[in-house]
């Protein structure tokens, strides 16, 4: 390959030209003198002829049946579109009023940037269809294959580089995510031209800097988890070609100023939001938010980011990711290329006091950093196909080197190397197409939340024809329903958004008007509750299996069911016990039952774990101390709420308490009451009612905390 041919060290350059060889300066200064001069010429070569050819492949097998496969539409593809509409009504302000958010939230962090705005003018042209929210993740995703192949073609100079486009389009992990409108496609695509921009910038001319900034800067906004790939990627090659950013220091200068500006949205977003990064990861569970130590928090990261490289979970099938993240029988690279992976990794590594390639080990290196810092998952680390297919195409290129070596006329190579590419995608798209409904029969909240499209569909037709009917829609086989029903049937719902678990536990009004839709599982939780007569289901849907989905139920109430739900909330009234340690002591705690967390929760020194009660508002909480203790107060986290706090306290589990009672305003910045009673006062029992003021009785009430002092 020609820089390996051309060995030419960045110490010997004492210039401040882009690092060319000969091959690439010489047909660098040509063309840039042709193209100022309009006689630039664009020969129908036929690797040209090829690379044109493999766009349109790529393009086809990533649009055709694009709403089929992948078979779910998950909440994280519906949320982009549903944010882009929602600005264009507003004005381009979020709810807070700001012009031209940084972030919008999916769900109850933000961390959508990027891929909201791309949404924008397909929302405006087309309006809200599955096709269109994923087929501009396609375009999009399109930018990445490209990148590789004028990568191979313009850096690493090799004669089939346009097979970049078609060893990406076949990479599993790849071919499913990019038919997806989540944001880690965007990350990965920019990510891609960063890449090719900064190389640009260190082989044919210094103003590509401006770009490769740019790029970095759309790719930082688009996914979470890229920030710390993007940003560790960045120091890494200014360390790497120190002495070329040097000789390029003013423009380096200017390029340092772009980037503050660009990095403005971010620090607004940070000061109007602090500490949302850490509730993030708080959120995802992050190990590096847990109580445990530095050096264990180390180890686990180092554990997964060995795991991030390690080639069984990149090229074997594997049980790691969720199963809506897999293609059945594939690993998220092919096995077949493993070994030209290798031969490429062997050619970098001799090669590396070139530039291009120490930017490919220092990107195959970093990658694994943005999902070691959670657990690795391949939307996390999905921009490993970037390194890994240009090694892969290294390897490919220099194998086809060798065989014309040996006498194998290179059109032929090309040919058949095209025809085997192609014929592979074309094999990948017919199999998800005729088989990967059924792969997994797990169509549930915790597999492939299959449903949306078949679902909403109906729905449709039931709020046309038979407008008077109330629909009660199960949130339980997705994650953000509501965000998705707000994609298919708009803003404000047309439905309600609930179980029949909710009329099954409490009476609330019920009549032949309404009409649940049910899990299977919820439809036999209410079959098996006694509390329904009537049953009349009016339409199943079933999952690609043949085993129901969903069931369109409407039911009456049993005639005893006053009788019945009373008894049960008498019983669901009674405090329950246990025992439990309370700063290093063992004590008898009596509360209300909790329908989130453990009573442990509140009293574990966490701010971030909590109980809710299941619907006593007020919460009680009884603490029977073994023996007695002199209290000066009780502290609560309570969230951003006003609660009326309730305080007796017993000298002796027998006697008369006294009793203090406060009322306390929560804030997002001081979520915690802190309750200093007038008088320290001698105790062994201790009754707290927590009381809401902004909800009646049944209710939920919040506690993350109890301490006293």
């Amino acid at each position: 390959m020609h820089l390996d041919s051309h060995p030419i060290a960045d110490d010997q350059k004492q210039d401040s030209r882009p690092d060319f060889h000969p091959a690439v300066e010489n047909s660098s200064n040509r063309f840039l003198h042709q193209l100022r001069r309009g006689q630039i010429h664009f020969p129908r070569s036929l690797e040209v002829t090829l690379f044109g050819l493999a766009i349109g492949i790529y393009l086809l097998t990533h649009l055709i049946g694009l709403t089929r496969f992948p078979i779910y539409f998950f909440s994280d593809e519906a949320i982009q579109t549903v944010a882009a509409s929602n600005l264009v009504r507003d004005n381009f302000r979020d709810e807070e009023g700001a012009l031209l958010p940084t972030y919008f939230k999916n769900g109850t962090y933000y961390n959508l940037s990027t891929s909201v705005y791309a949404q924008v003018l397909p929302y405006i042209l087309f309006g809200k269809s599955v096709f269109i929210t994923r087929a501009t993740s396609v375009l999009i995703s399109l930018l990445a294959a490209l990148s590789i192949s004028l990568m191979l073609r313009d850096i690493y100079q090799v004669p089939y580089w346009w097979t970049g486009v078609l060893l990406l389009s076949i990479a599993p992990a790849w071919f499913l995510h990019s038919r997806t409108a989540f944001e880690t496609v965007f990350f990965v695509s920019f990510y891609a031209c960063f890449l090719y921009a900064y190389s640009l910038y260190r082989y044919r001319s210094p103003h590509y800097l401006y770009y490769s900034i740019l790029l970095g800067g759309l790719a930082f906004y688009s996914y979470s988890p890229g920030q710390v790939v993007i940003v560790l990627t960045g120091f890494l090659f200014l360390i790497s070609d120190a002495g070329y950013h040097w000789r390029n220091r003013r423009i380096l200068l200017r390029g340092a100023v772009m980037l503050l500006v660009l990095a403005l949205p971010y620090l607004r977003f940070w000061s109007d939001h602090p500490g949302t990064t850490l509730e993030h990861l708080r959120t995802l569970d992050s190990y590096w938010m847990q109580s445990i130590p530095l050096n264990e928090k180390l180890a686990r990261f180092g554990s997964e980011y060995l795991f991030g490289l390690n080639p069984g979970y990149w090229f074997i099938p594997n049980q790691r990711d969720l199963a809506r993240h897999l293609m059945k029988g594939y690993g998220h690279l092919l096995l077949v290329f493993l070994p030209f992976l290798a031969l490429g990794l062997f050619l970098a590594l001799r090669n590396i006091r070139h530039s291009a390639y120490r930017h490919l080990l220092i990107v195959l290196l970093v990658v694994p950093v943005g999902g070691a810092i959670v657990a690795i998952g391949i939307t996390r680390v999905l921009a490993f196909v970037i390194p890994a297919v240009l090694f892969i195409a290294l390897g490919i290129n220099q194998t086809m080197t060798w065989l014309e070596s040996r006498h194998l006329p290179r059109k032929a190579l090309a040919a058949s190397l095209f025809v085997a590419l192609s014929l592979s995608s074309f094999f990948m798209l017919r199999d998800v197409l005729n088989n990967a409904a059924t792969w997994y029969e797990d169509y549930g909240l915790g597999g492939m939340q299959y449903g949306a499209q078949q679902l909403y569909t109906k729905l449709a037709t039931y709020l046309n024809e038979t407008p008077q009917t109330e629909i009660i829609l199960s949130p339980n086989w997705a994650n953000g329903a509501d965000v998705v029903a707000r994609f298919f049937l708009g803003d404000p719902l047309p439905i309600q958004i609930g179980s029949v678990d909710s009329h099954i536990s409490h009476l609330k009004p019920l009549d032949w008007d309404t009409l649940f839709v049910m899990t299977s599982d919820e439809y036999q939780m209410a079959q098996e509750s006694g509390k329904f007569k009537d049953f009349e289901v009016e339409e199943t849907l079933r999952y690609p299996n043949g085993a129901p989905g969903f069931y369109f139920v409407r039911l009456s109430y049993v005639d005893q069911i006053e009788q019945i739900m009373e008894k049960e909330q008498q019983e669901r009234m009674a405090l329950r016990s246990e025992k439990i340690l309370i700063d290093g002591e063992l004590v008898e705690v009596r509360y209300s039952l909790l329908d989130m967390g453990e009573i442990e929760h509140i009293f574990d020194r966490d701010p971030h774990t909590l109980g809710r009660t299941f619907e006593a508002n007020p919460a009680i909480i009884e603490l029977l101390y073994p023996t007695a203790r002199t209290i000066h107060g009780v502290s609560v986290i309570i969230g951003s709420t006003e609660a009326e706090i309730s305080a007796m306290l017993y000298p002796d589990p027998n006697s008369e308490p006294v009793e203090f009672i406060k009322t306390f305003q929560g804030t997002v910045e001081q979520p915690e009451a802190v309750f200093d009673f007038t008088s320290p006062t001698r105790t062994q029992k201790i009754r707290l009612e927590i009381r809401d003021l902004h909800q009646s009785e049944p209710g939920n009430v919040h506690m993350w905390e109890i301490t006293t002092h």
